[in-house]
């Protein structure tokens, strides 16, 4: 199998593919609406160019995003390049802005040719406050920042600035706009899927604000009131239990259940939100669905996608009947083959599936984390089986030996690694 030094030619963009059919037990909408159909027939009722104009950016940006992701594995600092190629992933996947497409593919070939630039995604933004400063969008900004001060944090590091860019919705008023704008998509009269923006955003926002997070900042008192009440009341489907966008579809709305925001938001409330029972019958009746409803990929697994499923059920677990139980420890049994024998490879490293992989850091983080935490090295995590893993102590080993040589690298910055560090037992700085 290739090492670390492969030819990476990643397909970060989704793809305009038909999804498997939905359970007849999943009582949802947007299942029978085919996510990936629709959403394309609404872009190309914006702009009737859209396929043309759409094929014609993904060429280049593939072209452009072959060398950062040669140069991250060939261990050279691709922070700038890399946010830059994440912000052009996002706009091809989910705008028809070709205009601003183009500007941001300028961009990272101008950062390519000058490699100086690249230590600019690792400096604060004495402007706002943010990090991220190569990227251009807010919630990316907003993603970038959390990642660095929640290291920081751990570290009682001082703000140099203030991260004044979060004021944009520091007030009851200011978060229920902005959610407001965000939860709901009209791609045929607006041009964009902000799918991704609710779902980086909630994540982010809810640690920030329910954590009174980051030090040095003063949130409005009632804020997290306010953000309780959106994740839980608002934004949350009281059919299946799940977070995800909205659609304006033929005059009507529907609601696209997202397996990531789901995650996200199980997680970061440490599964106390009501009728967890709910979350484990949807997750198990998407189980053949493609993202972002189920956890496949044109059919196949991602260590992302695996890791948000095993997270749902490990908190869905109690809640749960012996049946479902037995369901879902079958399903974590095919995703542990898949991660052994088919990602991991010889030197530590995971192969970069689909577009579920930023970069070779964060696929290196994502199946870590999936391993650790269904217990594969810890038996104190089993939740779902009594299995021995012997192997288990050889792999840990392998991994830590990769993450040591490239954790200086990651395109992410490195804070992926860190937390893949941290899953396997390593605190920070040892």
């Amino acid at each position: 199998m290739p090492g670390p030094h492969r030819k990476v030619i990643i397909i970060f963009f989704v793809s305009i593919c038909c999804s498997a059919a939905p359970s007849k037990a999943h009582r949802r909408s947007a299942g029978d609406t085919n996510y990936h159909k629709f959403r394309e027939q609404q872009f190309v009722a914006f702009n009737p160019r859209y396929r043309e104009l759409r094929a014609q950016r993904i060429e280049r940006a593939r072209a452009l995003g072959q060398q950062v992701f040669e140069r991250e594995a060939q261990g050279r600092n691709t922070t700038c390049a890399h946010q830059i190629l994440m912000e052009v992933a996002w706009l091809i996947s989910n705008t028809a802005d070709f205009g601003r497409i183009d500007r941001r593919l300028d961009a990272l070939k101008d950062t390519l040719a000058h490699p100086e630039k690249e230590s600019l995604g690792r400096q604060q933004d004495p402007a706002d406050g943010s990090w991220g400063r190569c990227y251009t969008e807010w919630f990316f900004k907003l993603d970038g920042t959390f990642d660095y001060l929640d290291k920081a944090s751990t570290r009682n590091k001082p703000l140099k600035v203030v991260p004044r860019f979060l004021d944009r919705v520091n007030s009851p008023e200011k978060l229920r706009n902005y959610f407001t704008s965000v939860s709901i998509s009209d791609i045929a009269r607006q041009g964009v899927d902000r799918r991704r923006e609710l779902n980086e955003s909630m994540a982010d926002l809810l640690r920030f604000i329910v954590r009174n997070r980051p030090r040095g900042y003063s949130w409005n008192p009632a804020l997290k009131a306010t953000m309780m009440d959106l994740v839980l009341n608002y934004l949350r489907s009281p059919q299946t239990g799940w977070w995800g966008e909205r659609y304006v579809l033929h005059g009507k709305t529907v609601r696209v259940d997202d397996l990531s925001m789901t995650f996200h938001m199980i997680r970061y409330l440490n599964g106390n939100v009501p009728n967890m029972r709910k979350v484990v019958d949807t997750a198990l009746a998407v189980r053949n669905l493609d993202y972002p409803v189920g956890w496949l990929e044109d059919g196949h697994y991602t260590n992302h996608n695996n890791m948000d499923a095993a997270v749902l059920f490990r908190f869905g677990w109690n809640f749960a009947t012996a049946a479902q139980q037995k369901s879902m420890a079958e399903e974590i049994n095919r995703m542990l083959d898949w991660c052994l024998n088919d990602s991991l490879q010889p030197d530590g490293s995971f192969g970069i599936r689909g577009y579920s992989d930023d970069s070779v850091e964060e696929a290196n983080y994502f199946g870590v984390s999936f391993l650790a935490r269904i217990g594969f090295f810890d038996e104190e995590r089993h939740f779902w089986t009594n299995r021995d893993f012997p192997q288990a102590a050889e792999i840990c080993q392998r991994l830590l030996a990769y993450i040591a040589k490239h954790r200086d690298s990651g395109a992410a910055g490195g804070s992926y690694y860190e937390s893949a560090l941290e899953e396997l037992g390593v605190r920070p700085g040892d």
